[in-house]
């Protein structure tokens, strides 16, 4: 998985291949039903460990570590293209602005 909401797919994909519906795979882990379809659509910024790992469990599925493949974007790329952009003034590359 790449980010929350390609993990948030794989959820639904996983529900619906059981046969179940948001609200009762919802109600079994005491979640409502809003919040597992934000989750599932991409809708939401966080979505608790705790959570996932009860939807997961009711789903007969676990949580496992596999190796990265090479060349995918990592949260410290993300970092460090952060940095770089705080580090550039506002509008080097707008022609006719920045440094004169």
């Amino acid at each position: 998985m790449e980010d929350l909401r390609s993990l948030g797919r794989a959820v639904a994909q996983l529900r619906q291949a059981r046969g179940m519906t948001q609200q009762q795979l919802a109600t079994l882990c005491g979640l409502g039903q809003s919040t597992l379809a934000r989750f599932e659509t991409g809708g939401v910024a966080e979505f608790g460990s705790r959570k996932l790992l009860r939807l997961l469990e009711a789903l007969g599925h676990e949580l496992s570590f596999v190796p990265r493949s090479g060349g995918a974007f990592t949260l410290d790329d993300a970092l460090a293209e952060r940095q770089r952009q705080a580090r550039e003034p506002r509008n080097a590359g707008v022609p006719g602005r920045g440094r004169r």
